[in-house]
């Protein structure tokens, strides 16, 4: 399964926050909140977790850290629609 976390990296300036994807075994999975990024048409989608699962409040609003991200790896944002079902509804 594909998580977008935050994380935190410090340069020699400032700390920023940057979006990373990652994979983990059941056994591994991060503690605290969990939200599921799904497409509306297969159901697929990576789950959002620590603070980005948060900030989805449960209201189905996307930070726009996700949308960038989302947007970048081929979704579109109406909906949700993933890569693969954008590509099937093109057909």
């Amino acid at each position: 399964m594909t998580w977008l976390l935050l994380d935190a990296t410090e340069s020699m300036e400032a700390e920023s926050m940057g979006l990373v994807e990652r994979r983990f075994c059941r056994g591994c999975v991060p503690a605290g909140p969990v939200a599921d990024l799904a497409c509306v048409r297969c159901g697929d989608g990576p789950l959002l977790g620590g603070e980005l699962a948060a900030a989805a409040d449960g209201d189905d609003r996307i930070s726009p850290m996700v949308q960038a991200w989302m947007s970048s790896a081929g979704w579109r944002l109406s909906g949700p629609v993933c890569p693969d079902c954008v590509g099937e509804l093109a057909r």
